[in-house]
């Protein structure tokens, strides 16, 4: 695996055949990866302040296996919901989706 620029592994993205084959405990040993790497990087809160602030305080936090492209890619992220929109961030700090209600 690679290694980010915090020491710790970047994000692994799943191709959508095979997280679809996973049973729930290997998902949830995903879950438990994922969540250690953004446990890992000192500026994840940080970012999530600074996305919280551009969304307004009144959203909240979900974790999910989002989809990134149309061949349905995924990745565990984080994601803002805001009273408008959303933003999903890796455990790497990267907003790698914008997601809009209207």
């Amino acid at each position: 695996m690679q290694e980010s620029y915090f020491g710790s592994e970047v994000p692994l993205v799943i191709e959508n055949r095979q997280f679809v084959e996973y049973e729930e405990e290997d998902i949830q040993r995903l879950n438990d990866s994922e969540e250690r790497k953004f446990a890992e990087n000192p500026r994840i809160q940080q970012i999530k302040e600074a996305v919280e602030a551009e969304l307004g305080r009144t959203g909240h936090w979900e974790k999910h296996w989002l989809t990134i492209d149309p061949s349905g890619r995924r990745v565990y992220a984080h994601i803002y919901f805001g009273d408008e929109r959303a933003l999903a961030i890796t455990a790497d700090g990267e907003i790698v989706k914008e997601i809009s209600y209207q």
